[in-house]
């Protein structure tokens, strides 16, 4: 049997482990591929970064589980950067699958890192039905909406919250989104009416369809699945999953592109033999 034959009836089990083997080794030992920033992660960062002390930024947690893996790192690195300026943060979601999520964004970050103490410098309000409804009354009075935090803590007692009434005294929402609802309402209902600072992070799947809203200055940042979120580390100086996840992802993606062109060329000599 030739080489060519081998390779051609090559078990696909060995395929297999090839791909699992590059995807499994850079997250042990990554190999710090270098990372581009896109202009759409730098517009947001340089917005965070503009911001005065103090600021107000939300972040709403529309992922589950599912989107983690895209999405938890962008959240994750966007906390810090806000609190490594010094701005306040407010956390809901209109996902209720998210809200373990942005509670454990929270403790991680806020809490384990920057030290922020609750009530003062951040406010979890957890999961808020109602998706449009919800986002229009919420522009309009932040209190009668979220008249408690996610523990059950009246609103009127939380000292960050005096000075955050309406849309007015938000600097900037950030939709950490993938699906509905999420950035498609805060577009529609809560910018429309407010005229708010609006961004968004979503999967790389759902990314292209924003960037229209990026074009018209609806959105004034936008992070796109993990290669965003990866940029949007590299920018905050802190490597985390995203970065590690993009080491495995670009060898897999390669190694795949190497089995594609293989074949067209084994298929095209079998082919010319013949």
């Amino acid at each position: 049997m030739s080489i060519l034959e081998r390779i051609s009836n090559l078990d696909r089990r060995i395929i297999f482990l090839t791909v699992a083997i590059a995807v499994i080794v850079p997250l042990f030992l990554p190999l710090r591929l270098p990372i581009e920033v896109t202009p759409p992660v730098q517009q947001l960062y340089d917005v965070i970064d503009s911001m005065p002390a103090r600021s107000v930024v939300l972040i709403s947690i529309d992922y589950d589980p599912s989107g983690a893996p895209e999405l938890q790192p962008a959240t994750l690195s966007i906390m810090r950067h806000c609190f490594a300026k010094d701005l306040r943060v407010l956390v809901l979601g209109l996902w209720a699958p998210g809200v373990p999520l942005g509670v454990s964004a929270l403790e991680e970050v806020a809490v384990g890192e920057f030290g922020k103490e609750y009530g003062v410098d951040f406010v979890n309000f957890g999961y808020k039905p109602g998706g449009a409804v919800t986002l229009v009354n919420l522009g309009r009075d932040v209190h009668d909406v979220c008249r408690q935090d996610h523990n059950g803590t009246p609103v009127d007692s939380l000292s960050m919250m005096d000075d955050v009434r309406a849309a007015n005294d938000i600097g900037l929402v950030i939709s950490m989104s993938m699906g509905i609802p999420g950035s498609d309402q805060w577009i529609w209902y809560y910018h429309a009416r407010y005229r708010g600072n609006l961004a968004t992070a979503q999967t790389a799947i759902g990314a292209p369809k924003y960037y229209q809203y990026l074009q018209s200055g609806q959105l004034v940042g936008l992070i796109g699945g993990m290669k965003g979120a990866a940029e949007y580390e590299r920018l905050v100086g802190r490597r985390g999953l995203a970065t590690v996840g993009m080491d495995s992802q670009s060898i897999s993606h390669l190694l795949i592109i190497g089995f594609v062109l293989l074949g067209n060329i084994i298929y095209w000599l079998e082919k010319r033999k013949k």
